[in-house]
């Protein structure tokens, strides 16, 4: 039996990494043990391979580096190794630890968990001297083995992969506006814009004109002249008969002719005539012939969010802006912004500059205060500026407003807060040391003596607030009235923060006198008891601002000893709850709809088809996490957000569900149904090092996020009448629509976005091998002499076969415009 075996070098998983200054020979490689065994031996080695001429002494350094998953260290293991709380972790090596020129040395550690993907590996390598701390030499990150998979395994993950995708192929009229339309009727004919486009906009719609200009400059085509409304072949109409995001869109023989009561929806009318072009028309390039149609729309949900961390590691004003472009263009209308997290905090907060000027601020100078410590493959060099300023900010608020987006700030409290509370301890140990411990005292987030025990999900064993501090609701209270402030120079208005409230790890609390104490005076019988008191707490204090609190779902959640269960006695609050937690097999699958009926407003943020960090497949080359989900485009697109239960057939490990597995789960009652707000997806970036990695992960399944938050609810949606034949129908117009319409419009947006391209199933037909891609619009290209197929190669028509013989390895890609090349399907022929 043949094996294939494949490596990756660090460039092509994590993205480029700035280098130490300092030259070193010493190169960092990551593997799979000789015995490796998913089930029962989860060895795996760290090699360090001098390729100098000299031999390396690491006597004297530490070896750091982050890791997704634990690190456990062997019994019969030659080095020590540490974990330094979080993800963070340090190789101590003996006394004459050498590695002579040209040798290595071999570190091996086992793993809990299997390392099913790329991004489960070590990354973010340095050494540091023991003695000399600022002796610091960046080894970035390693080049990565992937897993052995043999001829016969692989070749079948192929085979099925060609299945899924042969219900895709075909010919079919594509969905002609992405988001759905509420109603759209198809007249007979089509109408050519002429060379001259005359257009007329109603006074009221006085923030169109700059958004018709950016399409206009885009149909270089033609020349766009304002007229008088009866003259103008485009017209926008006010119609006060229209709710505040709806609108109509009619195309005749006589012209285009837009109805709209206010600017959103005259802008959502614009995006969908955007819809209905092709990606040559916006290069400037062809006829634009448009179907005669009658189109009136509105939104589903007020509430269609998008989710992006910039906590975890910081993307800058401009990705963030030509994401926001993206939302606006797909109808999505609230921008959730997670700017706080353990690992960073994001955004300057003029009262409290240590916030920034410490927590935003990641290198291997963290034991002084001087930092926090690295995490998720950061390395050791902090990197400048990596937060928004003020001004910063405040662009992006303006830039979201003209775009009808809400931003939507989280800081997250009180979990998940090491950044602010190590930002708050190097403020109060300079004060003290200034002998002002009554301003030191006043930001305080930690108590130190508090001696509970606990690890966050993150395996963190210092992240949480104390909630008993007066100190933690006066920093809350300075941090959200600076905020708010940022919106009010801009002239806009907070009215919604998030707080966070999520994952307080077990084991918080428990060991604080100054939680005893409350406890004391509060007349409280438990420290559970703690947890809807600090949000009560908190909660005030966005209403003595004038807005409202939002937060994941543990906020409107209680533990009463047995686990969290739904709290109905903050649901009268006005508390907004992010809604996560649908994990198909982990017993919380109704969540959303438990806490909707209760009287919570919810944002369906589905973790197991909206978490965007999610890996596509269990391919190992593809990049993610996959607790929640495996989660490729249809996956994404099968959410119903009203009715979850109708189109799940499988749990998550991909067993066939049992009939009446989910009878008894709790469906959404007439109330739960009116609260149930919006969706949201959320883009965690723990694994998203780059922008081009951000825009990997998040293309094409974005796409399912826009149609579920605006298109109409459809017939066969129904939990007891799903109909399984409509749905496919559905799916196959709306890929159709995405891969060869929509993915080549987004070279339009910003500088473009390096989104997925699609894999290459293959099928073997006697001396034939046939190959089909997951979605359309990309050129299928191949190879059968061992080379990586790139633009150059053999295209491969629908179709069309590879004659072949036995022992032949041919490699299939798909290949864009630009000559991006996706990821490679090897086969070797029986």
């Amino acid at each position: 039996m043949r094996l294939i075996k494949l490596f990756a070098c660090c460039g092509a998983l994590f993205g480029a990494v700035a280098v130490h200054a300092q030259e070193n020979n010493l190169k960092v490689k990551w593997d799979f043990a000789s015995d490796y065994d998913a089930n029962r031996n989860k060895a795996l080695t760290l090699t360090l391979l001098n390729t100098g001429g000299k031999a390396i002494d690491l006597s004297g350094y530490e070896l750091w580096f982050n890791s997704m998953y634990p690190i456990q260290e062997r019994p019969d293991a030659a080095v020590d190794i540490h974990n330094r709380n979080g993800n963070l972790y340090a190789i101590d090596f003996a006394k004459n630890t050498v590695i002579k020129e040209k040798d290595s040395l071999v570190i091996t550690y086992d793993s809990p968990y299997p390392i099913t993907h790329t991004s489960l590996t070590p990354n973010g390598f340095y050494l540091q001297g023991k003695t000399n701390p600022e002796d610091v030499i960046d080894l970035g990150h390693p080049e990565v083995a992937l897993l052995d998979i043999s001829t016969a395994e692989q070749n079948q993950v192929l085979n099925r992969l060609f299945a899924k995708n042969e219900q895709i192929m075909g010919q079919v009229d594509a969905q002609l506006i992405l988001p759905t339309p509420a109603k759209m009727d198809i007249g007979r004919g089509f109408l050519t814009l002429p060379e001259t486009v005359k257009y007329s906009i109603a006074p009221e719609f006085g923030n169109m004109m700059k958004h018709l200009e950016t399409l206009a400059g885009q149909l270089s085509q033609y020349q766009f002249i304002e007229a008088p409304q009866g003259d103008a072949f485009i017209q926008w109409r006010h119609d006060s008969n229209l709710s505040q995001e709806e609108y109509t869109l009619n195309i005749d023989g006589k012209g285009i002719r837009i109805g709209a009561s206010t600017d959103a929806g005259a802008f959502y009318a614009l995006q969908s005539l955007k819809s209905l072009l092709h990606a040559e028309h916006l290069r400037g390039q062809g006829k634009v012939a448009l179907l005669f149609m009658a189109v009136q729309d509105k939104p589903r949900y007020g509430y269609r969010g998008f989710m992006m961390d910039i906590a975890r590691n910081f993307k800058d004003v401009a990705v963030i802006k030509k994401y926001i472009d993206l939302m606006a263009q797909y109808k999505l209308n609230k921008f959730h912004l997670h700017l706080i997290d353990d690992e960073g905090w994001r955004l300057e907060i003029p009262s409290l500059p240590e916030l920034t000027e410490i927590g935003s601020v990641r290198s291997a100078d963290f034991k002084d205060g001087n930092s926090i410590q690295p995490a998720y493959g950061s390395g050791p060099e902090a990197t400048a500026g990596a937060y928004l300023s003020k001004a910063q900010f405040q662009e992006i608020l303006t830039y979201a407003a003209d775009r009808f987006i809400t931003v939507i700030p989280e800081v997250e409290t009180p979990g998940h807060g090491r950044a602010a509370i190590k930002a708050m301890e190097t403020r109060y140990n300079r004060l003290m040391k200034a002998g002002k411990k009554q301003e030191a005292e006043e930001f305080l987030l930690y108590e130190a003596a508090d001696q509970s025990v606990y690890s966050s999900a993150q395996y963190w064993d210092d992240n949480v607030m104390n909630p008993a501090l007066p100190s933690v609701y006066h920093f809350l209270d300075v941090v959200v009235e600076d905020i708010k402030k940022m919106y009010n120079e801009v002239g806009l208005e907070l009215k919604l923060i998030s707080l966070g409230g999520d994952e307080v790890p077990a084991g918080s609390w428990e060991k604080s006198p100054a939680i005893q104490a409350l406890m004391e005076k509060e007349g409280m019988q438990s420290v559970y008891e703690v947890w809807p008191y600090y949000v009560k707490k908190i909660q005030q204090i966005c209403a003595s601002k004038g807005m409202d609190l939002a937060g994941w779902e543990e906020f409107g959640m209680i533990n009463k000893g047995s686990g969290m269960v739904v709290n109905n006695e903050l649901s009268h609050l006005n508390i907004h709850l992010d809604v996560w937690n649908n994990v198909i097999g982990g017993g919380q699958k109704d969540l959303a709809y438990r806490l909707a009926n209760a009287g919570y407003k919810t944002v369906f943020t589905s973790c197991a088809n909206f978490y965007l960090d999610m890996v596509w497949d269990k391919d190992f080359r593809e990049p993610g996490l996959k607790w929640a989900s495996i989660t490729d485009l249809e996956h994404a697109f099968s959410l119903l957000p009203e009715n979850f239960f109708a189109n799940m057939q499988y749990t998550e490990a991909g067993s066939k569900l049992e009939k009446g597995k989910l009878a008894s789960k709790v469906r959404l009652t007439e109330k739960g149904r009116s609260n149930l707000i919006g969706v949201k997806g959320a883009l965690w970036a723990e694994t998203i090092l780059t922008a081009d990695r951000m825009d990997y992960m998040l293309l094409p399944r974005f796409y399912a996020l826009a149609e579920r938050a605006w298109a109409p609810k459809r017939s066969w949606e129904d939990d007891y009448k799903f109909d399984k034949k409509a749905y496919d129908k559905t799916y196959k117009e709306f890929v159709h629509k995405v891969g060869s319409q929509e993915l080549p419009k987004l070279a339009s947006i910003g500088d473009g976005f390096n989104y997925r391209l699609p894999s290459v199933g293959v099928l073997q037909k006697g001396q034939t091998l046939f190959a089909n891609a997951e979605y359309p619009g990309f050129t299928l290209v191949y190879t059968v002499n061992g080379a990586d197929p790139g633009p150059e190669s053999t295209a491969l028509g629908e179709g069309e076969g590879v004659k072949v013989k036995s022992g032949d390895v041919v490699r299939f890609a798909t290949v864009d415009s630009q000559g991006r090349v996706g990821r490679i399907s090897t086969y070797v022929v029986d």
